[in-house]
């Protein structure tokens, strides 16, 4: 039998049978990308492939009649992509479509209108239709809340979350499908690279570069940036608090803390868009809400820091950090984020 294998099944053979070895010089995660032929020359009986980088291990029949035993298999994950609203009705047509003009499909969208008063939940409705959900709340409860509202909404074979804010979009259409690609060894959280416009320029903001959980719990905190494993996401001990804004700060920590395995996607993946005049971040300083929610975050960061205390003498270092800079942004004022 003649067998097509590549550079990590070719050592391992250890029969009778007649092995080819496939790929060459080929980056076996440029084979992955852009999906290409496995087999280049002669006829096999199966083609072996055994990606341990993608945890991805397929042993098909190889025949001329058989048209797509020479391209390369992966999982599709689902992802759900969570987007809480309120009154962002003049982003929400670029924001939708830079999801729905995805060429990764494989995505459910929950919209989570926070007691909206224009038109935001109408033009939703109109673009996402049957196939995607949009779900009102009557009371507002902010992001957080929004957030902890769509888990509920999820479908059941969701496999992973990820947020985008109503007022942002996806870096391009092939941004999911770099997620997805990223995704195949499973990990708990995938960090993804951020991009910012700003004055109608868009570069490079952010890119994760951690080497472990410490570092991740130490870095940067938005949602935006990760792509979570559902069952992570909507455990007790991870879900947002509720009725305040810097709500993701804590979330952040707790799925670092949480999470067994991580990946890293450095490229941009999301655009955050500061150019956004009405953004709570861009009229902090006006908002009574940002300076109350301040004070709220040193109380949720202090809790966070006391259920954790003595489980991981590092853990307690960096969340004693987090409750000292927390504390003195609550006495500057809370007119600066971190």
């Amino acid at each position: 039998m003649t067998i097509a294998v590549d550079k990590n099944s070719y050592f391992v053979a250890n029969n009778n049978n007649e092995y080819i070895y496939v790929f060459d010089k080929e980056n076996l995660s440029d084979l992955l990308d852009k999906r290409m032929k496995c087999i280049y020359y002669k006829n096999c009986d199966y083609v072996d492939i055994n990606l341990t980088d993608y945890d991805i291990n397929c042993l098909k029949k190889a025949s001329i009649e058989d048209k797509d035993y020479d391209v390369l298999e992966k999982k599709e994950y689902k992802i759900g992509i969570i987007i809480p609203n309120c009154n962002y009705e003049h982003t929400l047509n670029k924001c939708l479509n830079s999801i729905l003009n995805q060429t990764y499909k494989n995505y459910e969208i929950v919209f989570v209108d926070d007691a909206s008063t224009d038109n935001s939940v109408a033009i939703a409705t109109q673009l996402l239709g049957k196939q995607h959900k949009v779900i009102q709340l009557q009371q507002k409860r902010l992001n957080g809340g929004a957030r902890n509202e769509a888990y509920l909404h999820l479908s059941d074979d969701i496999d992973y979350v990820y947020y985008i804010d109503s007022d942002d979009w996806l870096y391009d259409k092939f941004s999911l499908e770099k997620i997805n690609n990223k995704l195949q060894k499973y990990p708990d959280v995938l960090f993804v690279g951020m991009m910012k416009c700003k004055n109608g320029i868009i570069e490079k903001s952010y890119t994760p570069e951690y080497k472990d959980k410490y570092q991740a719990i130490e870095g940067w905190s938005g949602s935006c940036g990760k792509v979570i494993k559902k069952e992570l996401a909507i455990r007790q001990d991870c879900l947002y608090n509720e009725g305040t804004l810097k709500e993701d700060k804590n979330q952040h920590c707790r799925i670092c803390i949480n999470m067994k395995s991580f990946e890293i996607l450095k490229d941009g993946i999301y655009v955050w868009n500061q150019d956004n005049l009405k953004s709570v971040t861009t009229i902090r300083t006006k908002n009574i809400l940002w300076n109350t929610s301040t004070i709220r975050h040193y109380a949720d960061t202090m809790q966070l820091f006391l259920e954790q205390k003595g489980k991981d003498i590092k853990v307690d270092k960096i969340l004693k950090k987090r409750v000292d800079r927390a504390k003195k942004e609550m006495l500057n004022g809370g007119d600066k984020q971190w």
